[in-house]
């Protein structure tokens, strides 16, 4: 098992058809079962890209434009950016190459650009009509229409956009049968059928426009109650890490709401009801360019000139859960029917082995026509009113665009922030854990926290975390991989209630790293399955013992929903509101540079919001036309574009951060001396690897015939590296990733760092072992790379906290780099150093990798 996983893999190759995939697809092999709609479109004649007259338009050179952009990037106030260019154009030669000259010039020079954008901001005073008051607020907006023609018409983005469904499956890893893999939102479910009923409705070359929105009221100031409340607006069509950046394709803001602050004739329970209806007031304004087009469609160019027949779609809606209520009328979860997707009953929310019946749509939409009077008999028994569904009396905005092809509870997708991060991990059983240690308990939590061994991308907290009062979803991600060993260290005496606190800890580390995977599979999903199922058994019994309540939206969304989001919408990635509240920081910069005059403020931060999406509109048009790439998923590998599986063995760790040449045996003393190993018994030991490995480094004059030990090494010189660079292919999505793993007696001028790493043991399993040493033998004019290393010992996965542990050889060996599989997270307890657990949750590739290998001493 272990070398099939290890081993080079050959190269994927893909086969496109309209038909289903063969019972057993080949290893190695990608099938795409393409939508039969697909490939129906006709592309225009004309399919040459739309130009302008020059790519930093509407700046008069491209230095213009390059010190523009450094002045947006360093938020330049007015006084520096006058100063700066008034120094430039003093010391400038004749060529004038910035022809800028002060700050009035920029900003008459982006207005230009403002000014012909389709996408440009209005104002609206919209109006309110409730209990026979009338009440008026501005609401700033974009033509929605607009903003979808700039982003479909992007050069850039032309190669990158998908309008026809399509599945995709492979082999599952044990050779049996095909997983299908559900990674970007046109390969899922709900884009297939979104396909189908516009196809079969309107014809099949018309293909459909995913759009996703997101809203949420934004706190602007650390203290104070600033607030603003954003809407922006995704193209689905687009991948996942298109959407996620922040350049072409990524988010664009559509609009500012209005809160709706009490008024002094409302009551406090109307005004819940209020705020809905202006909401939707809101939204009715700013959807309403997509009356038309959502429903027979509409022609778009693309950045290519072809010209598509595509139907805008509100598929997907990103928000916390008091935002999905709101977009879908619900009233929240005081109401008998709380969740935004289905109508299972409040109180049965912490119910996880049921089935949540999607909401009826015509039903409601007459519930709520009848509450308002507007065309049902108000005599009709049968209809049942608003709040008994849960709904408010209010007419939902997004009807029109959404339930035409796509019933409006298809639109919620799962949010991992929410939902399991700081959702039912962090806000229930993180928090309720906490409430239960201790005072030396905490302590004991607080120095291990302190003292987590360093590892890439896993960020340590020097204050401890009980006294921490807000935690992120990322400060949650790392709790969730390294609190079980923790734990497994101050709950020593090993108690049933103990032991299924760990055990219950270790199944939410396993979920949250699931629910985070780029790429899903029917395999993983199965995994998951298990894992949620293995957690709901266990929290009823811990909850009744430390009283906790589970009968909470959150607990809901993530039982009965999230499998479902998955297959139908893709990763949770794809769903999640991290997307949207990535922008907040934009929305608190701009904020920062307004005077913070109520009256205006909105006007201004809407400047500096549009004035940074112009530079980076310009910026991608200029590194279009330079031809220089844009970033991407891929990582540099010397020697030319190749995959991982083409390079020879061992060429996927290079050597980095070189020390000056020396005399081997200086060399190996020192590193018997530091590592407190026998000098002599090392040296035999490299003597046998160079005569097993690199006999071509020793010259024929100091062979001999005693079994390859007897040979002088003296004379060689080596050169030490303090780190080095491991190529490997994920196993979450096939994609190349990179590890850096460190080798210094002084990191960073502070305590040594050895870091561990995974190697492939005899081909038939994985073990772990410590570096100590990286260093390359020079001779002849050829260098040999070698790796000295501690192996560990490897103890059985424990049935308690399901971690292999380990303990450190006394001895140490010689490897080739090529042995090398990747990086590996040795997690150290402070207060009990001694036990040490191989930590597989670190990451999406180690769980995977240590659940399709045997892990075994070296």
């Amino acid at each position: 098992m272990a070398d099939e996983e290890n081993a080079p893999q050959p190269v994927l190759r893909r086969i496109v058809s309209k038909e289903p995939p063969p019972f057993n697809l080949p290893i190695g092999q990608i099938y795409i079962q393409q939508h039969p709609f697909a490939g129906e479109h006709i592309p225009s004649l004309n399919t040459s890209p739309l130009r302008t007259q020059r790519t930093y338009w509407p700046f008069e050179t491209l230095g213009d434009f390059e010190q523009a952009e450094i002045f947006d990037q360093s938020e330049a106030s007015i006084k520096a950016i006058n100063a700066q260019l008034n120094l430039i154009q003093r010391v400038q030669g004749p060529d004038r190459s910035i022809t800028l000259r002060n700050a009035t010039d920029l900003r008459n020079t982006l207005e230009k650009a403002m000014l012909l954008d389709e996408d440009r901001f209005h104002h609206r005073l919209i109006t309110t009509k409730w209990n026979d008051h009338t009440y008026q607020h501005v609401l700033y907006y974009r033509d929605i229409m607009g903003i979808i023609r700039d982003v479909l018409s992007d050069p850039n983005l032309s190669e990158h956009l998908i309008f026809d469904a399509e599945k995709r499956f492979i082999q599952q890893s044990n050779g049996e049968e095909n997983d299908r893999v559900y990674q970007e939102y046109y390969q899922c479910d709900d884009f297939w059928d979104l396909q189908t009923a516009i196809g079969e409705q309107l014809g099949r070359d018309v293909n459909p426009l995913a759009l996703f929105i997101y809203s949420d009221e934004t706190q602007l100031t650390s203290f104070g109650n600033n607030t603003i409340w954003s809407v922006y607006l995704w193209v689905g069509n687009l991948p996942h890490h298109i959407r996620a950046s922040f350049g072409p394709g990524g988010a664009v803001l559509l609009g500012y709401l209005p809160k709706g602050d009490k008024q002094d004739d409302l009551r406090d329970s109307e005004l819940g009801d209020y705020r809905s209806s202006l909401y939707h007031e809101c939204f009715r304004v700013m959807l309403k360019p997509l009356k038309q087009a959502s429903q027979i469609g509409d022609l778009f160019r693309m950045g290519n000139g072809d010209v598509r027949t595509l139907v805008p779609v509100i598929s997907v809606k990103l928000g916390d859960y008091p935002e999905l209520c709101r977009m879908n009328g619900i009233i929240s979860k005081d109401c008998d029917a709380a969740c935004p997707a289905g109508m299972i009953p409040t109180e049965d929310f912490d119910k996880t082995n049921i089935i949540c019946p999607p909401r009826d749509h015509d039903l409601e939409r007459a519930a709520i026509y009848k509450s308002l009077g507007l065309g049902h008999d108000d005599n009709d028994d049968d209809i049942p009113t608003p709040q008994s569904l849960g709904l408010r009396p209010i007419k939902n905005a997004f009807d029109r665009y959404t339930n035409t092809y796509f019933a409006t509870y298809r639109t919620v997708g799962a949010d991992g922030l929410h939902w399991v991060k700081q959702g039912v991990f962090g806000r229930v059983w993180f928090k309720k854990l906490l409430e239960k240690l201790t005072g030396p308990e905490k302590k004991q939590l607080n120095k291990c926290f302190k003292n987590l061994p360093r590892y890439p991308n896993l960020p340590g907290f020097a204050q401890g975390v009980t006294s921490l009062k807000w935690r992120s979803g990322s400060d949650h991600a790392v709790l969730s991989k390294t609190i079980v060993p923790i734990l497994d260290c101050i709950y020593d005496s090993k108690t049933a209630v103990q032991n299924n606190i760990i055990r219950l800890f270790r199944l939410f580390s396993e979920c949250m790293l699931l629910v985070g995977f780029q790429a899903h599979t029917d395999t993983t999903l199965s995994i998951l399955q298990t894992v949620l199922r293995e957690i709901s058994e266990l929290q009823e019994q811990i909850a009744s013992i430390w009283g906790i309540n589970l009968a909470r939206p959150k607990v809901h969304f993530m039982f009965l929903h999230l499998i479902d989001s998955i297959k139908s919408k893709g990763p949770v990635c794809n769903t999640d509101t991290g997307m949207g509240e990535a922008r907040h920081p934009e929305s608190k910069h701009a904020y920062a540079r307004t005077n913070h005059h109520t009256e205006t403020v909105k006007e201004q931060m809407i400047r500096h919001v549009v004035n940074r999406e112009i530079i980076r509109k310009i910026r991608a048009k200029v590194d279009r036309e330079g031809e220089r790439v844009l970033s991407n998923r891929s990582i540099s590998i010397p020697g030319g574009d190749i995959g991982l599986e083409q390079l020879d063995p061992g060429s996927h760790v290079h050597l980095g951060s070189p020390d000056r040449s020396q005399h081997l045996s200086s060399y190996i003393e020192a590193l018997a001396t530091t590592h407190s190993l026998n000098h002599r018994d090392i040296l035999k030991k490299l003597q046998g690897y160079i005569r097993h490995f690199a006999r071509d480094l020793i010259p024929s004059d100091r062979d001999s015939d005693d079994g390859g030990n007897g040979f002088d090494i003296s004379y060689l010189k080596v050169v030490n590296h303090k780190k080095a660079d491991i190529g490997y292919i994920s196993l979450e999505d096939h994609q190349p990733l990179r590890d850096i793993i460190r080798v210094n007696a002084s990191w960073r001028g502070r305590a040594p760092r050895y870091d561990h790493i995974v190697v492939n043991r005899d081909h038939r399993a994985l073990s772990c072992a410590q570096v100590l040493a990286l260093f390359t033998i020079r001779v002849k004019g050829t260098s040999h790379s070698v790796v000295l290393i501690r192996p560990l010992q490897i103890k059985p996965r424990s049935k308690r906290h399901r971690f292999y542990t380990c303990t450190p050889s006394n001895d140490a060996t010689f490897i080739h780099p090529g042995s090398i599989v990747r990086s590996v997270y040795v997690q150290k307890n402070a207060t009990k150093p001694e036990r040490m657990f191989i930590n597989d949750v670190i990451d999406a590739d180690m769980f995977l990798r240590l659940r399709n290998s045997r892990l075994v001493s070296y």
